[in-house]
């Protein structure tokens, strides 16, 4: 009898997992299709590992100075020995640790960018579409005014008003991109709230916040998803770009556009200490903008094949 009752749980679990494994398996089949998306993502999750381990890795500190040893170029090698692979700056400190702990920086910052946009960018586009009216008018009308000014020069703007540094840095670009999701959103809960199984739910009884949360919102994930992978490439390099500028991370942290920035005059006379970190930047986001495009195939029914 227990050996029934065993087999019988066994064929319930193997039930509830199987349709899970079934959507993964038909999510990577779409996604590795696309061979520069599965590239985007080896190499993303390579970057990944290295912000991660960068405290254990790194060779050196990334802000420990030693002037009696700055400029010196990528593999330069005394006593038969390479102390820095990817050289030094001005003040001798290690290209290759920096590159490592920005990349912890850079991620970190689009992580959170994201996240902020994401999150504040669903919940007003989904209460717009859902109770339409006036207070739908009201948020569409104030994101159509932050999209009609250049995303850069008002991310300035906000950190200019609430200070330079990383963190309000993230919190100019998560305004920026707030409208993208708010509009994305916003159409989506439009579409779904007409469909049979949300006018269902609401005779069932369900209330207004599980209508919106769990009826509606897991239905119009598959959009925002792909565009929070594609927004992600963005923000690291808006994150770059206000470095650059002085008004995101301040030195002597070691973020990428900082580095270009502290490396800007030096341009002609040792190419390494602004390739490198424009080279960094480059990868990272072409691979997370080819793993966005293999997301898009796998999410979208519309550019799914059959």
């Amino acid at each position: 009898m227990s050996q029934v009752q065993n087999t019988a749980d066994n064929k319930t679990v193997s039930a509830e997992i199987s349709p899970l494994r079934q959507q993964l398996k038909e999510f990577w089949f779409y996604f590795s299709e696309n061979k520069g998306a599965v590239v985007g993502l080896f190499f993303f999750l390579f970057i990944v590992v290295i912000a991660v381990l960068a405290d254990v890795i790194a060779p050196h500190s990334p802000i420990a100075q030693n002037r009696e040893v700055g400029m010196i170029p990528p593999f330069w090698q005394e006593g038969g020995k390479i102390e820095y692979f990817f050289g030094t700056d001005i003040l001798g400190r290690d290209l290759l640790s920096r590159l490592m702990h920005g990349a912890r920086i850079s991620l970190f910052a689009g992580c959170i960018v994201i996240v902020i946009s994401l999150t504040f960018g669903v919940l007003l586009g989904l209460s717009a579409g859902y109770f339409r009216g006036i207070y739908e008018v009201i948020v569409m009308r104030v994101m159509d005014v932050i999209l009609s000014i250049p995303s850069l020069l008002m991310a300035l703007v906000l950190v200019a008003i609430l200070g330079p540094g990383l963190r309000n840095a993230m919190i100019a670009i998560s305004v920026t991109y707030l409208p993208h999701y708010v509009r994305l959103a916003r159409a989506s809960a439009v579409t779904e709230s007409a469909r049979d199984y949300v006018t269902s739910s609401k005779v069932a009884g369900a209330g207004t916040m599980r209508l919106m949360l769990i009826t509606i919102l897991p239905n119009c994930m598959a959009p925002l998803i792909v565009q929070a992978s594609l927004s992600f490439s963005t923000a690291i390099l808006d994150t770059a770009a206000l470095g650059f500028l002085g008004m995101g991370a301040q030195a002597p942290a070691a973020e990428w556009g900082t580095m270009l920035a502290d490396a800007r005059e030096f341009i002609l006379s040792a190419w390494w200490v602004v390739t490198l970190p424009g080279v960094a930047i480059l990868l990272t986001v072409l691979a997370i903008n080819l793993m966005g495009d293999g997301l898009r195939d796998a999410l979208d029914p519309k550019m799914k094949r059959s």
